[in-house]
């Protein structure tokens, strides 16, 4: 299971991945975790994804581009990994459920 995340702080999740149960898990390859900043998407030299906001006032706005942009990959990346997906019927309990296989 892979799981997309999309972050201006992608260190920031380094203390919870590296340690305990998700640690295990990802040494073990049962998920993993791809991460997206939004400053990778921009066409600045600065990489900045904020201005200040039109009309003038206090703070700073997220452009919505690069996070448009950071979307569209994670997705891309996504779709790419479950067209290879082969669905198994089982029957429990006179319950139907539809599991997704990857492989």
């Amino acid at each position: 299971m892979t799981f997309h995340i999309i972050t201006l702080f992608p260190h920031a999740f380094d203390s919870y991945l590296g340690e305990s149960i998700l640690k295990r898990a990802i040494e073990d390859k049962k998920i993993r975790v791809k991460f997206y900043n939004p400053r990778d998407f921009t066409k600045d030299k600065h990489k900045r994804i904020d201005r200040a906001p039109y009309g003038g006032g206090p703070g700073m706005v997220i452009q919505a581009l690069p996070v448009i942009r950071a979307i569209e990959k994670a997705l891309a990346s996504a779709k790419r990994k479950t067209q290879n997906v082969r669905k198994k019927r089982y029957t429990l309990h006179a319950t139907r459920y539809t599991f997704l296989s990857f492989g």
